[in-house]
């Protein structure tokens, strides 16, 4: 009976959808906390390890390095993808995400005592003309940059005893 192996396909799709129902769970909850976006990119680092571990049992350990840390990369790229379709679907659904950031984002700025009142309008209205493409290369790097990351990780911690097939020597 043949193993049947989980393609990193399959794995994004699974991580990513998680990772936007997280997302949503916490823009309907007017969850805005810092910490807890940090949390969730760790979260999504070790489901990231995780595939790359269950990649090399399903292969037996039989895996290399660069096809464990490919599996996890291609893995990472997927949620990638799914992250940005969702950030543009969740704009046009539910466009006042755009007010609620554009406020934490000014109530962030306020706290800093060198930060004028002209300064921070200023700030806001550049960030408020181009927070689309902001949330685009947002999500493209922070779920490309930490993919990568977690992918070497899971590279090194998984089981790699690859066989050549080539007859061992005596």
């Amino acid at each position: 009976m043949e193993k049947k192996i989980t393609t990193h396909i399959t794995k994004g799709v699974i991580i990513g959808l998680a990772m936007v129902a997280i997302g949503l769970a916490f823009q309907i909850f007017d969850i805005y906390e810092s910490w807890i976006q940090w949390l969730v990119l760790a979260l999504y680092c070790g489901a990231i390890i995780w595939a790359c571990i269950s990649f090399s049992k399903e292969m037996d350990g039989d895996v290399t390095f660069g096809k464990v840390f490919g599996h996890g990369f291609k893995t990472a790229a997927i949620v990638t993808l799914i992250a940005i379709a969702a950030f543009g679907l969740t704009y046009l659904i539910m466009p006042e995400i755009k007010d609620k950031a554009m406020e934490k984002a000014r109530e962030s700025m306020a706290k800093n005592p060198q930060m004028t009142e002209e300064t921070i309008e200023k700030a806001l209205e550049w960030t408020g003309k181009y927070f689309v493409l902001f949330g685009i290369i947002g999500s493209l790097f922070s779920y490309a940059f930490f993919g990568v990351i977690a992918s070497l990780i899971g590279g090194a911690v998984a089981n790699k005893n690859p066989n050549s097939g080539m007859p061992q020597s005596m």
